[in-house]
């Protein structure tokens, strides 16, 4: 079974796309986690979510994976499952929260998965905020429009600071608890996976700390200096200077002569 295929569904189960932001365990760590399930079974359940066509599983992938491949080596294997609990929190933030927290990954791959997980934290968001919203006709709203915010009339002086936290990069920053430097750094490395700049497995490798962020962040493309011409007055000014000093060295000013008279021949 593939990654792509595991990321889409497992045993069933449709995988939430937030839950496919971190990769899954392999190797010797997908091994052990096998073993242990088959002396000591699954402690902690499962955490689906129930759909009309399929149930959503967002939290447990590796557990269901090596249960299953524990059953293809003969053994019974009874793997719990819970629903999932709305505390308030949409799920693919309920998901961050769960995964950054218990994972071992360090800053960079912190970085890495909160691009990732971000914008589908922000969409579930806006979704939430728009069905709370008044419906045409309903009490408070006879019109179903929008209330409208009236401008101050004269603009508030800009607040960088305030305006870095609230942009995408800032969001990511605050969510993975990293600097906004490595935030940008890490929505490029996103950017450039989605437009297929870098390898799909790139992020992949970032969270386990085979690659470090800096290493494969994209580097932003530098614009080249426009040459910028001096004054005509700091020009003259120079000029001037250069032939006080040249008369104070006590030089031959007929020499002096000959050369400005040679130099203003040539313009």
């Amino acid at each position: 079974m593939s990654d792509k295929q595991e990321q889409v569904s497992i045993c069933g189960y449709i995988i939430h796309p937030a839950a496919a932001v971190f990769p899954l365990i392999e190797g010797d760590e997908f091994d052990n986690l096998v073993e242990s399930i088959i002396n000591n079974g699954i402690h902690h359940p499962i955490v689906i979510r129930r759909g009309t066509d399929a149930d959503e599983l967002i939290d447990g992938r590796n557990r269901l994976r090596a249960a299953e491949a524990a059953r293809e080596q003969g053994h019974k294997v009874s793997v719990p499952v819970v629903e999932w609990n709305d505390d308030g929190r949409n799920v693919a933030e309920w998901i961050w929260d769960t995964n950054a927290m218990r994972r071992q990954m360090n800053d960079d791959g912190i970085a890495v998965a909160s691009a990732a997980i971000w914008p589908l934290i922000a969409k579930e968001n806006e979704a939430k905020k728009e069905a709370t919203q008044f419906k045409k006709g309903a009490s408070g709203n006879p019109d179903g429009k929008k209330q409208v915010t009236k401008e101050p009339s004269s603009p508030a002086k800009r607040d960088r600071k305030k305006s870095d936290a609230a942009s995408t990069a800032g969001q990511v920053a605050k969510k993975g608890k990293t600097s906004l430097h490595k935030a940008r750094q890490a929505i490029a490395v996103q950017k450039a996976i989605a437009s297929g700049e870098l390898p799909a497995d790139t992020a992949k490798d970032v969270m386990s700390g085979k690659k470090k962020l800096k290493d494969v962040a994209p580097k932003p493309a530098r614009k080249p200096r426009e040459k910028k011409h001096r004054a005509m007055k700091a020009i003259i000014k120079d000029f001037r200077d250069l032939i006080a000093e040249w008369m104070e060295a006590d030089h031959n000013r007929e020499v002096l002569k000959d050369e400005l008279k040679t130099h203003v021949e040539r313009l």
